[in-house]
């Protein structure tokens, strides 16, 4: 099952963007990870916790109530540069954050693609290309559950240098560790209200026209995912 079909479907329009909480409990694997490997699989099946799968690669992570989730599709003018595309979306979150409450310390990017303040990670993203189509998605941890996320999931196979080994409890962070007293909703509002306009200014000469003859990759996509549903 993938959880990025509802902007994805929108791929007719040149940039569509997505902010929402979670309502339940889900692991979410990267394209390419292994449950066996990176989460406990066991554990989530007796505890009823689904695990999921993304269209785009990064690692593991846990969705809860207590996140806020980004996902944003659009048109860009490059087949590949990832790493350009990540900084600016990642900038733009930041950007928006900033714009919205005062934290502790700067919010920055590390590793490949991590949302971090100072050396704490409080922000996964992933990424699918399709040639010019792009989505992306950025997971914020605002109340981080330390025991949840450990009881789910595995210390990761691959880790960027920065987190040298460190287990959950000392690599993580929340925003409301950050900037005490906000919440989820507080958070969720202000990226609702504010979020598409750095996008599109970060984006600048980067973003393009969607291209039709594309589409049908895309469709592609979807009824695969469609197809996976139905299993």
């Amino acid at each position: 099952m993938w959880i990025d079909d509802q902007i994805l479907e929108q791929y007719v329009k040149p940039v569509v963007i997505g902010t929402w909480i979670p309502d339940t409990t889900v692991v979410v694997l990267g394209s390419s990870n292994d449950p066996t490997v990176e989460c406990h699989a066991g554990r989530c099946a007796a505890d009823g916790i689904p695990i999921l799968k993304r269209y785009g690669g990064g690692g593991t992570v846990v969705l809860y109530p207590g996140c806020v989730i980004v996902t944003i599709g659009g048109w860009v003018t490059d087949h590949f540069q990832n790493d350009r595309y990540f900084r600016i979306l990642n900038g733009a979150v930041n950007q928006t954050l900033h714009a919205n409450f005062k934290f502790k310390a700067p919010l920055t990017q590390s590793g490949i693609s991590d949302l971090v303040s100072g050396e704490k990670k409080f922000g996964g993203t992933s990424m699918f290309r399709s040639r010019n189509y792009l989505l992306y998605q950025a997971s914020l941890i605002v109340e981080c559950d330390f025991e949840m996320i450990g009881r789910y999931l595995a210390h990761p196979s691959r880790e960027p240098e920065y987190r040298r080994g460190r287990k959950h409890s000392d690599f993580l962070t929340g925003l409301a560790d950050l900037a005490p007293g906000i919440t989820p909703k507080q958070v969720l509002a202000g990226l609702s209200v504010a979020l598409s306009g750095h996008v599109l200014t970060a984006l600048g000469s980067e973003a393009t026209s969607p291209a039709p003859d594309q589409f049908p990759a895309l469709q592609a996509r979807i009824e695969r995912s469609r197809l996976e549903l139905r299993k």
